[in-house]
């Protein structure tokens, strides 16, 4: 896959790319990751739809390895995002489209990063807090809704007679 791509020249030729992206390209990712090693996979449309209006569609996949926050262990998250982007030059633009449309913000150069690209749409898909997916950390049994509670840390600060405040 190339570095930089120009999305209008690319949807005037109705060119499509697909390929791996190294995710030690991506240094934002990075740091929200365990760890950098492993790719990313791109497929790609570039398209021209009506008056000169240029669509990058698509999928992104991945599995990124994340650490839990509640056990602080890593785990393996598994990303397929699809992607249906508006190529825009300008914010105003972008606060035209319909709001299930995502601007994809061209500069006057037209080249943007590719990597960059697949970047931003990666981090919109990640959960703000990762977590093991259910059952849970390793699969540790969890109290079941509606069994007995462990008592508060703070029941012994309740006044007597005063209950819980």
């Amino acid at each position: 896959l190339p570095a930089f791509i120009e999305p209008v020249r690319l949807a005037e030729l109705g060119r499509s790319l697909a390929g791996r992206l190294p995710l030690e390209r991506m240094h934002r990712l990075g740091e929200l990751l365990a760890d950098r090693r492993g790719e990313v996979e791109v497929r790609l449309e570039f398209r021209q739809e009506g008056r000169g209006r240029v669509v990058v569609r698509g999928r992104i996949g991945a599995l990124l390895r994340r650490t839990c926050q509640r056990c602080l262990e890593p785990f393996d998250f598994a990303v397929d995002v699809p992607v249906h982007l508006v190529v825009v030059g300008s914010d105003a633009q972008a606060q035209r489209l319909a709001e299930e449309e995502d601007p994809l913000l061209v500069g006057e150069d037209q080249a943007l990063s590719l990597a960059e690209m697949v970047e931003d749409e990666l981090l919109l898909a990640l959960p703000q807090v990762p977590a093991h997916p259910p059952p849970g950390c390793g699969g540790a049994a969890r109290p079941e809704a509606g069994s007995e509670r462990e008592p508060s840390p703070f029941a012994s600060l309740r006044t007597p007679g005063g209950g819980d405040t």
